[in-house]
């Protein structure tokens, strides 16, 4: 997906609104995230149990997306009610439609995400006339790339300039890597350990560190505003289920076994267990949003043309 049809289907993505009422369809919660394990409490909610538990009776139905635009397209066209998104694209969809149709109700992960490149590159400068992908034009990993190409002196090809930003699903990044036809990716884990490992490859960037207090959030928990208004008793107890795994995740043991496990169910592939140690150990969760961090990256979408100025205050709910 190129950036322009990105800005076009953003603007579309009601359209797919169906005839679902906005308040959601009784009886059922619909729930969206990633098979990343930046989202591992939603993941592990899910797969537990904890969120069939806290709400007897209801049906829940989950689907899950290769990156956050999907997610948030997905709340807005009221496919779904619930989602877990990286804070990019919340941002951009809250930038792009009028009265604040998303609302942010909880963090869930800060850290996980990573510039992973080829051992031929070194520094920043190597990466010029060079390609590199981010799972999704307009995800947090794609803004967070382009913002730091930008600061250090590289220009993106559709900017004039010759790196070449491609937008692929990470496990066609991996194979493209291994070919050598693209040098480097922006990704979130366990993507990027995975790739450092089976590719020899360097983490040349652990983007922890671009941040005050090595602390950005990189998933959080985003409503329909309708579905909030109208069944906040359930949405509730939702969030009250990922938030009691995002408690589990920084003392249980067993959080990262079944986190991965979840993965595997929902991939097809499982990954080694140095991989997921190596993975887990890059990941702070918490139920903080971080408003401070959410509102540079608002900014930055904006320098990219992503989207107009935005006040990310009018997200939480």
């Amino acid at each position: 997906m190129q950036r322009r049809d990105f800005l076009r289907f953003s603007l579309g993505a009601l359209a797919f609104s169906g005839c679902t009422p906005k308040e959601g369809i009784t009886g059922t919660v619909r729930l969206g995230y990633l098979a990343n394990l930046t989202h591992a409490p939603a993941l592990v909610a899910v797969a537990s149990g904890r969120i069939a538990r806290a709400l007897p009776g209801v049906k829940i139905e989950t689907r899950t997306f290769r990156a956050g635009p999907r997610v948030c397209e997905a709340l807005l066209g009221n496919a779904i009610d619930i989602g877990v998104s990286g804070p990019g694209p919340v941002v951009s969809m809250h930038a792009r439609h009028q009265g604040n149709p998303l609302a942010l109700v909880s963090g869930v992960t800060s850290g996980g995400a990573s510039l992973v490149v080829l051992p031929r590159i070194q520094r920043a400068s190597d990466l010029a006339g060079k390609r590199v992908a981010t799972p999704q034009i307009g995800s947090t990993p794609d803004v967070s790339l382009r913002k730091w190409l930008g600061r250090n002196g590289l220009v993106t090809k559709e900017r004039g300039g010759d790196v070449a930003v491609d937008a692929l699903a990470s496990a066609d990044i991996l194979a493209q890597m291994r070919r050598g036809a693209i040098v480097g990716a922006w990704l979130p884990e366990p993507w990027a350990t995975r790739i450092v490992m089976e590719l020899n490859a360097v983490r040349l960037v652990d983007e922890r560190d671009l941040w005050t207090e090595h602390r950005f959030p990189t998933a959080l928990i985003v409503v329909r505003r309708p579905f909030l208004v109208a069944r906040k008793t359930e949405t509730d107890a939702v969030v009250r289920a990922i938030q009691e795994e995002v408690a589990r995740a920084k003392t249980d043991p067993t959080m990262p076994p079944a986190a991965f496990a979840e993965i595997k169910r929902l991939t097809g592939k499982g990954l080694p267990k140095p991989v997921m140690d190596a993975s887990w150990a890059r990941l702070d969760f918490t139920t903080d949003p971080i408003p401070s961090a959410l509102a540079q990256m608002a900014e930055d979408a904006r320098e990219l043309g992503y989207v107009p100025r935005a006040d990310v205050r009018g997200l939480l709910a």
